[in-house]
């Protein structure tokens, strides 16, 4: 091989990644409104939909029934814990997203307390557990995206914006509220929900 044929060759192997990196760097801006915009993503073995939550919020109230999110008990450990993470949601999207999850998960695990006691907690323990509530067919689909997001904000590099924070901890929070009053109280369960 001469020293040309040396050149070409590795001009050949390069020409791609070049390109894709010029690419990239051109078009950085409308890339990156792109990204902005997107609803959701896919990546391989699973999805993240932000958009969807927004449909939700329906499914919620009408798991809660007649009663208004203001007429509502909410202990007041949650609600000051929920409004810290919507003020965390601005400066800090994904640890307010994962603080959103916990206060989420712990109220599963105390619902599924509720319905099967002496059972172990765990994702897929707990949604058997709940099987047993009316309501949870219509909250399922809610909690399972919420859990999906989770996992992405947890997995990704590239944290959620904070207008997608602050959707993510309202939800979280509107969730919350039904369970404690649909499922807890229901129970005769006054206390606090505090850790």
């Amino acid at each position: 091989m001469t020293g040309l044929e040396f050149v070409a060759s590795i001009l050949n192997s390069i020409a791609w990644p070049t390109a894709v990196v010029i690419t990239v760097v051109a078009l950085r801006r409308e890339l990156a409104g792109t990204f902005r915009r997107m609803q959701s993503l896919k990546f391989p073995g699973g999805e993240a939909t932000f958009a969807m939550l927004e449909n939700y919020e329906p499914m919620i109230a009408a798991a809660r029934g007649d009663e208004k999110p203001g007429d509502l008990p909410v202990v007041r450990y949650e609600e000051a814990q929920f409004s810290a993470l919507e003020s965390l949601a601005a400066a800090a999207p994904g640890k307010a997203i994962i603080d959103a999850w916990g206060l989420l998960e712990y109220q599963l695990n105390v619902a599924s307390d509720r319905l099967a006691p002496d059972q172990p907690h765990g994702w897929p323990q707990v949604a058997y557990n709940l099987e047993s509530w009316d309501k949870w067919q219509m909250l399922y689909p809610v909690v399972l995206e919420l859990r999906q997001l989770r996992d992405y904000t947890v997995h990704t590099r590239r944290p959620p914006s904070p207008s997608d924070a602050a959707r993510y901890v309202s939800v979280a929070q509107d969730l919350v509220i039904t369970l404690r009053t649909s499922l807890i109280s229901q129970s005769g369960d006054s206390a606090g929900g505090a850790a």
